[in-house]
């Protein structure tokens, strides 16, 4: 087979993209490696990244989720949606809410139903409410201060203290004009917030992250005197630090295939030109 000079180059050109590429993958993926921090804890936009990774990254399969979930509601109930799409706390938490307004009962269990994605996953879970409590603003002028705050209570942390789901309306007489803000309180996820910022002064003498495991390891000790012996300190505590690591690590990932696709999009662009 004879090949053509004008061939020849166009070959040549392929192969010289072809290697090019390869090694813009390397520098992307060691680029991207550098960045990590050693410790995951000490990643302190590391929140920020997940809502956005959650808005744009899985957002159109988040309500996939949710549609699949009303697909199996009870027909014989009238839900409605709370809020007219998942809500997103400061974690990088997914909540769904839907209301039945057409019962009368004082259980908020029967009047809500609520879902939630947590940070370790990315499927919805159900969750049982055990307590609401709701107030409203004041009336004003200004729109978003109208409304009320529903004070969900969603479960417990590991200290035994309720995980209260805060979503502030701006108002419920439209669903197509709510706004919704949404805000969890977890005290012990406020504990590891408050020792993550104080590593940034840590030094020979004060280790933040040491501190905060030793708040675990009291809190063992005090329900072992109590004859309760099903908490594990240093169990509970690698599993919430592993955690960080594993949405570190997808987070990575997913700014990695990003620049890959990209990368693929411009040189295919530059391969046509060339061509």
């Amino acid at each position: 087979m004879v090949v053509s000079c004008t061939n020849f180059n166009n070959l040549l050109t392929f192969f010289q993209i072809e290697s090019m590429f390869v090694i813009s993958i390397m520098e992307t993926v060691h680029g991207c490696a550098e960045k990590l921090p050693q410790d995951p804890l000490s990643d302190f936009s590391i929140w920020r990244r997940f809502i956005e990774y959650r808005k744009k990254v899985q957002w159109g399969n988040i309500l996939k989720q949710v549609k699949e979930l009303e697909s199996n509601f009870d027909r014989n109930k009238a839900w409605k949606r709370f809020v007219k799409e998942p809500v997103v706390d400061q974690y990088g938490q997914v909540w769904m809410i839907w209301k039945n307004p057409d019962t009368s009962s004082p259980n908020p269990k029967d009047r809500y139903q609520i879902y939630k994605m947590p940070d370790d996953k990315d499927k919805f879970d159900y969750v049982f409410i055990d307590d609401l409590s709701i107030v409203d603003f004041v009336p004003t002028s200004i729109s978003i201060l109208q409304g009320s705050i529903y004070k969900f209570s969603v479960g417990f942390d590991n200290f035994g203290e309720a995980e209260l789901l805060h979503i502030i309306t701006s108002d419920k007489t439209d669903i197509n004009k709510t706004s919704e803000y949404c805000h969890l309180f977890n005290y012990e996820r406020e504990k590891w917030e408050i020792h993550r910022r104080r590593m940034e002064h840590d030094n020979g003498s004060y280790d933040s992250m040491e501190e905060l495991r030793e708040i675990y390891k009291r809190y063992e000790k005090w329900l072992k005197k109590q004859g309760n012996d099903s908490f594990n300190a240093e169990k509970i505590f690698g599993e919430i630090y592993d955690n960080y690591g594993r949405i570190l690590q997808k987070l990575a990932e997913a700014s990695i295939i990003n620049s890959l696709n990209q990368l693929s999009n411009d040189n295919r662009l530059n391969a046509t030109i060339e061509v």
